[in-house]
């Protein structure tokens, strides 16, 4: 699921920052990196970009893989979900944040338009600051991306997919997964034990569908979902979120102040968004 990845870039610096963390992508079997730049209408890209642009497809290929860049004009969200589909690619990476030279591109309206509608998996950076070899290294990739991944699984709406994309993740190289589901307090009584119970023999299934040596754990929460999330990963100090967001959202496109959408504002570290 990790083969080929399309990487939006607008030359901020958390933009650079995310091509620099997906030089990494190597060490999880990514082969084709795909660079998508989109510009402004009706203006040309200033000749220092474009050697910006050829400068990275050359670190790309001194780095292992198949890489080309591509510059369009038009809706940032709705471009970079075309080129998505055109490439074919497994999965787009973006940063959380940061602004482009003369508007907003990889942040609010754009990345959360291409979170809502993307039938592909998102891979979200938030940098959070990490040593490697003895140097402060501002993100988490390769090994480190998948040391422990705390997976949100949502009952029974995305279960199939994010076992799906927990199964691969398992075979290139994750560790440990800690899979949560949170009861929603809104809809169910802390004293529901027949919830509790199908909860957890749901998330036991799911553990013994999973042929790998992962070592996996399940936890059931009661409460608020996005609440409970951001508590388990100040709890067990995960590398990764893995969020489902459900079909009939991102097909309508998700209101604003859904579980998600939330999660994904406030998380620390990185996300790995699953369509369901």
């Amino acid at each position: 699921m990790l083969n080929r990845v399309l990487l939006p870039i607008d030359f901020s610096e958390q933009s650079m920052m995310m091509f620099d963390c997906a030089l990494d992508l190597k060490d999880l079997g990514s082969k084709r990196i795909t660079l998508l730049h989109v510009k402004q209408r009706g203006k040309e890209l200033p000749s220092e970009d474009k050697k910006k642009l050829e400068s990275m497809v050359d670190r790309l290929h001194d780095a292992g893989f198949d890489a080309s860049s591509v510059i369009r004009e038009g809706d940032p969200s709705s471009i970079i979900l075309e080129e998505a589909d055109s490439e074919h690619v497994d999965i787009i990476t973006m940063a959380s944040a940061g602004k482009g030279k003369a508007e907003e591109l990889l942040v609010g309206s754009v990345s959360m338009g291409v979170i809502r509608h993307s039938p592909k998996p998102i891979l979200i950076d938030k940098f959070p600051a990490m040593q490697v070899g003895g140097k402060m290294k501002e993100c988490r990739t390769g090994q480190h991306l998948f040391r422990h991944a705390l997976v949100s699984v949502d009952i029974p709406a995305c279960s199939t997919n994010l076992e799906e994309v927990f199964q691969a993740l398992c075979g290139r190289g994750l560790k440990e997964a800690t899979l949560l589901h949170i009861i929603d307090s809104a809809k169910y009584k802390i004293g529901d034990d027949s919830r509790f119970a199908f909860v957890k023999r749901m998330l036991d299934e799911m553990k013994g569908k999973i042929d790998s040596p992962c070592k996996i754990s399940t936890h059931v929460h009661y409460g608020t979902t996005a609440y409970n999330i951001l508590e388990t990963i100040r709890e067990i100090d995960p590398s990764i979120v893995i969020i489902g967001t459900k079909k009939s959202s991102y097909l309508r496109g998700m209101t604003l102040g859904t579980t998600t959408e939330e999660v994904v504002r406030k998380s620390p570290i990185p996300l790995l968004i699953v369509p369901c």
